[in-house]
């Protein structure tokens, strides 16, 4: 049993007796770190999240894989539904290294907690045109005793880039006419044919509908109400809709919402 044993979050308690010795985020994690002069290995997911539970059981249940990252890493378990500020400001970074982001997220921090190296899944083999998480290992590890001045090269170019990039939104106002711009946007690529935006899989875009509505209640625009209750009949007509114990799927695998995907 690892540090996540007295965890309060259910996603962690699933790792708590995961072969990698786990530590939930605090003090207790940089001290170490700085310590032992190891990396850091961020990983950040939520009880319900599918690929999260298959690299758990690929890669964070097999002895060997756990021993090596015990060896050389610091490893931190995130529940993000608990620390929605660590995944936000982790999830920038995977973003602008990767050009996407997901979970469960990896991320590789030096110990002043700056990222140098980011994914989201990894297979435990070379497979999805992706590394095996063993190999990513053995070469950030490498990197770190080797070639450390270009770790801390890239983690400071990452830091100057999310600081550049958070400074310019900061300092773009926006005005009535680009939500009007955005909410027409939204409007003319609506899929009235069988509700949302874009084609399979089709997520709930709850963001998006709660912008519609706010922006049509504030401008008396009722195309965009009939543009709202459009989209959440054609989810709840659908197989989006737990008919039985309510709520609704995290998306559909197909453009018509009739096939849900099993998480809720």
């Amino acid at each position: 049993m690892n540090h996540l044993s007295k965890s309060t979050s259910p996603y962690l308690l699933q790792h708590a007796h995961n072969p990698v010795d786990w530590y939930p985020w605090g003090e207790e994690v940089l001290v170490k770190a700085k310590a032992e002069d190891k990396p850091i290995f961020l990983s950040i997911g939520y009880a319900a999240c599918h690929w999260c539970h298959v690299m758990a059981h690929e890669s964070f249940e097999d002895l060997e894989t756990a021993a090596y990252m015990n060896e050389h890493f610091i490893n931190v378990k995130v529940d993000r539904e608990e620390r929605p500020d660590i995944d936000g400001i982790y999830m920038q970074a995977v973003v602008a290294m990767t050009g996407s982001g997901g979970w469960p997220m990896s991320v590789f921090l030096a110990p002043d907690l700056k990222p140098f190296y980011a994914g989201t899944y990894f297979p435990p083999v070379r497979r999805y045109n992706m590394p095996a998480f063993k190999d990513v290992l053995s070469g950030l590890a490498n990197a770190w005793v080797n070639d450390r001045s270009e770790v801390e090269k890239v983690g400071e170019q990452v830091i100057n880039h999310l600081r550049h990039q958070n400074k310019n939104e900061k300092s773009d106002l926006f005005v009535r006419e680009h939500f009007d711009a955005i909410a027409k946007s939204m409007a003319d690529s609506y899929d009235w044919g069988y509700g949302g935006w874009g084609s399979a899989p089709k997520f709930p875009q709850a963001m998006a509908l709660e912008f519609l509505l706010q922006h049509a209640t504030l401008n008396n625009q009722a195309e965009h109400h009939k543009l709202i209750t459009h989209y959440l009949q054609a989810m709840s007509r659908g197989g989006m809709y737990d008919v039985i114990g309510g709520g609704f799927s995290r998306y559909s695998t197909d453009n018509f919402w009739r096939v849900p995907h099993f998480e809720r």
